[in-house]
Order: C-alpha cells, then sequence, then structure tokens
C-alpha cells in the first residue's frame, strides 16, 4: 500500500510549542520526526510507496533519500492533501492509500505493517486514534475516494462517522507509537519517557530541549 505524509512547512508546525521551543528548534525538530517517520516507512515490508505533499521544500532531499516522491501541495489543509494525493494515486492505478502523520516520531515499521495487514478488502476503512481517541493518526482506506477526509479536531469520531453512514464498519486499531503526536509541551514530556532510538529523541537530548523540558515539568509549568 502507498503511504501518504502530509506535511506542514516547517516554519509554521508546532506553534503550539512555542512556549518551550524556539522557531528555529521548532524547524529543527518537525524535521527530525519526519525523519523517524519516513525511517520507519523505508523499513516497512507492507509499503509500496511514499508520498510525501507539502509546501516545504526542504522535504524533498528527505523523502527522495528513502526512494519516495515529493509532490507541491496545491490547497493548504491535511484533508485537501489527502484528497490531492489520493486523486493521483487512483490516476496510477492505486486502489487504496495510508495517511500517516509526520509527528508521530515513536512509529516503528512493525506498526505500520499490522495496520496494513489488518486493512484488508475494499470498501475499508481502518482508523488509529491518538492518545484521547480525539484525533485521527492513521488512516486507511480503499478505495482512495471511499470517504471524504476531515482531519482536525474530532476527526478520528468524523471518521468513524463517514465510515459508517457509507456503510463500511471501520476497523479501529490502536498501536501505541502512532498515537503519540507531538503538539504541546506535555507531549514533549511524555516522549522523554521513552528510550528509543530516534533522530527526535536524538535531538531534544543533545539540544539541551530535554534538560529544558523536563526543568519545566518538574517546576510545575504546564
Amino acid at each position: 500500500m502507498w503511504v501518504v505524509v502530509p506535511l506542514k512547512r516547517f516554519s509554521a508546525a508546532k506553534s503550539r510549542l512555542a512556549p518551550i521551543l524556539t522557531g528555529a528548534e521548532r524547524e529543527s525538530f518537525s524535521q527530525a520526526m519526519l525523519n523517524d517517520v519516513l525511517h520507519a516507512l523505508k523499513h516497512s515490508r507492507r509499503v509500496s510507496g511514499i508520498v510525501v505533499i507539502s509546501h516545504e521544500a526542504r522535504a524533498r532531499y528527505a523523502v527522495e533519500r528513502v526512494g519516495g516522491l515529493f509532490t507541491k501541495e496545491v490547497a493548504s489543509g491535511i484533508s485537501n492533501a489527502m484528497a490531492q494525493a489520493g486523486a493521483w494515486l487512483a490516476k496510477h492505478g492505486q486502489r487504496g492509500m495510508l495517511m500517516i502523520p509526520s509527528d508521530v516520531p515513536l512509529i516503528t515499521s512493525r506498526e505500520i505493517d499490522h495496520l496494513i495487514d489488518s486493512h484488508e478488502g475494499a470498501p475499508a476503512v481502518s482508523i488509529v486514534p491518538d492518545r484521547e481517541n480525539e484525533g485521527t493518526n492513521g488512516l486507511a482506506v480503499s478505495p482512495v475516494d471511499v470517504i471524504s477526509f476531515a482531519f482536525g479536531s474530532g476527526s478520528f469520531g468524523a471518521h468513524k462517522n463517514m465510515a459508517m453512514k457509507a456503510g463500511i464498519e471501520p476497523r479501529v486499531v490502536h498501536l501505541s507509537g502512532l498515537a503519540l503526536d507531538i503538539d504541546h509541551p506535555m507531549d514533549l514530556t511524555t516522549l522523554l519517557t521513552f528510550e528509543n532510538e530516534t533522530e527526535s529523541l536524538a535531538y531534544l537530548v543533545d539540544s539541551g530541549i530535554a534538560d529544558r523540558v523536563l526543568h519545566r515539568h518538574n517546576s510545575g509549568q504546564a
């Protein structure tokens, strides 16, 4: 299955981390998380292709380095990007696709393979919720336009409802690595409780951000 990774410009990403990370740090961290996601995709046996869709030109090298494709986003927003990617994939003979966000640094190739293996038949919709069962951190659809996309607040419930309205019982797949997307300072604290060998964790430690985050947490700041 082809995987689509929608990506914001690094300069616009992770604004909710501004209380603890500078603009330059947010850009570097966003790049590191993308690299971790692409690394997992590259080593997944069930991934047949990777597309990063974005206005961020610096992502081109990262995705091409792992044998993937970069395409420029036409309209802003994840939902629009996924519709654009789906149309391109359908034009090239692909019947399904999987959305993986760029900010899930703990994702593993094993999780990706499990998600694709569990997504069988067509029409079909498989959803990976975030840790709060609020957002959508993974979405496999077959065919590519089987439902509309509703990424944003409450997207997990929205995608489930769209599938059921289309007469499809959605598969809900809980995956711990994929469930942790990094949006808030508390997510950074959670990330630092893991010891995975990821570029994102290495960056946080080597840059001194980890010490800053843990000091903030131990001081009782949000």
